[in-house]
């Protein structure tokens, strides 16, 4: 029996169409939908919250990130920056990334409510340079935090910038420790910095940051303590008439990203986010050195009394902050972390 001319031609064009497309590949997937590729074309969006506002140092560290990841992926991946303490404080928004509801933030001192360790760097005059910092920042003692830190939920990409605190306060000059006696002055959260002031003689109050204008404005207390770009990006200067120059601590700040979030990523993505971050970190503290030069000059231009305080007395002072400091943190972390910055 002859095929009608008609089905004939049909079935040729149904044949080599079937060709076609088992040429793409044996598979029936195409390169363009393999697993590999479908990671590198992932669009991905990070949320990254900080507690201070527009030209801090972790502002300006947060956006050192964002620029530098949105060109390394070619703009594939997007950092939304959220300041001001937009998406809650310190403490809820370290909640959040657990929970991988959040993908990233930029906190400073409250991270050691999380990981007793972090609460060494608080310690009073550590660190006597920026040097000093960076050795740390990108040696050992930071990649031992970085092993601890999954255990609270989050992953540790690099060390960032807080800065040099510096005490301002509505009542006169701090010179010497015994100066603060009765100040009542706003701190972060934490135990290290809880304990350097109480040992001071001044009573320190934990607050959140986005309150301390208002608190300072309102007499709730009366001095806080932060570093001098803080200070004038905060308007600090409005309400406080006396800073004075005491280096008591620096504070470093952390870019962490939540934990079950950053495990979904592709290998190489994280790669690229690490890179970024500890790029970030490099620069802002470059950044910073020549920003407390600045910072000085015009908190003074804008009526601020400024003076230097006698750094023998506060560094004596402190001594018994770095005995309690072991027994709580743990002898051979602040040992070790007295080494590398020696």
């Amino acid at each position: 029996m002859r095929v009608n001319r008609k089905i004939q031609l049909l079935i040729a064009s149904l044949l080599a169409v079937m060709l076609v497309i088992s040429g793409c590949g044996g598979s029936g997937q195409t390169a363009a939908t393999s697993p590999s590729d479908a990671a590198k074309d992932k669009q991905i969006q990070i949320r990254l919250a900080y507690p201070t506002g527009n030209g801090s140092a972790q502002d300006i560290g947060s956006k050192y990130f964002k620029e530098k990841v949105e060109k390394m992926s070619n703009g594939r991946i997007q950092v939304a920056l959220y300041a001001d303490g937009q998406l809650g404080k310190d403490v809820a928004v370290m909640d959040s990334l657990k929970l991988g509801t959040i993908e990233m933030t930029n906190v400073s001192t409250p991270l050691q409510t999380k990981m007793k360790e972090v609460g060494a760097f608080d310690l009073p005059y550590l660190f006597k340079d920026r040097k000093a910092v960076a050795k740390v920042a990108n040696g050992p003692i930071w990649e031992e935090i970085q092993k601890k830190l999954p255990s609270q939920g989050m992953v540790g990409l690099a060390m960032l910038e807080n800065g040099y605190r510096h005490i301002t306060n509505s009542k006169r000059p701090i010179i010497k420790p015994e100066d603060l006696k009765g100040l009542k002055l706003r701190i972060p959260e934490g135990d290290i910095r809880m304990l350097t002031f109480k040992t001071y003689g001044a009573n320190p109050t934990p607050m959140n940051f986005n309150e301390v204008f208002s608190a300072l404005q309102q007499g709730v207390v009366d001095g806080q303590e932060n570093p001098l770009v803080t200070i004038e990006s905060s308007r600090f200067n409005e309400v406080q008439k006396y800073l004075s120059l005491s280096n008591h601590v620096y504070t470093p700040s952390y870019l962490v990203a939540s934990k079950i979030w950053w495990d979904k990523l592709s290998a190489d993505d994280q790669k690229l986010l690490m890179q970024a971050a500890k790029e970030s970190g490099d620069q802002i503290r470059a950044w910073g050195e020549e920003q407390d030069k600045k910072s000085v000059e015009t908190l003074k231009s804008k009526g601020m009394t400024v003076n230097d305080v006698d750094f023998t007395a506060f560094v004596e002072a402190s001594k018994p902050v770095y005995e309690k400091a072991k027994e709580s943190i743990g002898a051979e972390f602040v040992d070790k972390l007295l080494k590398a910055v020696q």
